[in-house]
């Protein structure tokens, strides 16, 4: 069951509670879309780029292994709980975190307009690819946009070029247009900061 007591924000709690998930049985139900160039519906895209100074190798060492209460933290985005379909288990942002896989549902809670709107959203991770040193990130069901996110490391040089791709849409051309890209680049940012501070000092 899920343990509510350790959820700190009200609206991951309210977003559970609206769908009728408490329990292990009902996140494991949960579905996401991805974004299908094929499935003739318009999608927009968003692209932003980070520069970390490391080696390819480290900085993906940390993208995989830095846990969501790390990378979720900042003024906009915080970490609410996480799903993993592969232990079934649940964890909160106390608990240890063994490294990033397919099949991870993650909860977080956006702080929007100073602090004046909260918004809880979730996403799955759907890929993580060592070859090609990729994760692929999709939205779950129900949410206001439908899409993927797709992170991707490059060389450059004895540093790391961070690539950060999304195809989003939701049926509002406000929201995609207007609300979407600012929030959801500022969100982003906090999150690729978090890793780059954290492979930067070494840590």
């Amino acid at each position: 069951m899920i343990d509510f007591s350790r959820i700190r924000q009200e609206k991951v709690k309210k977003l559970l509670h609206d769908h009728n998930i408490v329990s292990q049985n009902d996140l494991s139900k949960l579905q996401s879309f991805c974004y299908n160039a094929h499935d003739g519906k318009p999608y927009h895209k968003h692209i932003k780029s980070f520069l970390i100074g490391a080696d390819i190798n480290a900085v993906w060492k940390a993208y995989k292994t830095i846990s969501p209460e790390e990378t979720w933290r900042g003024k906009m985005v915080s970490f609410g709980l996480m799903y993993s379909r592969l232990k079934n288990e649940i964890s909160y942002p106390e608990d240890v975190y063994h490294g990033i896989e397919a099949g991870q549902i993650i909860f977080l809670n956006l702080n929007l307009f100073a602090n004046l709107v909260h918004l809880a959203v979730g996403h799955e991770v759907t890929d993580v690819n060592d070859q090609e040193k990729t994760i692929k990130i999709c939205y779950l069901q129900n949410g206001a946009s439908t899409g993927t996110q797709l992170i991707q490391l490059k060389e450059s040089g004895n540093q790391t070029t961070v690539i950060h791709e999304t195809w989003y849409r939701s049926g509002s051309l406000f929201r995609d247009k207007l609300l979407y890209p600012g929030f959801h680049e500022k969100g982003l940012t906090e999150f690729h900061l978090n890793v780059k501070a954290k492979v930067e000092s070494g840590s």
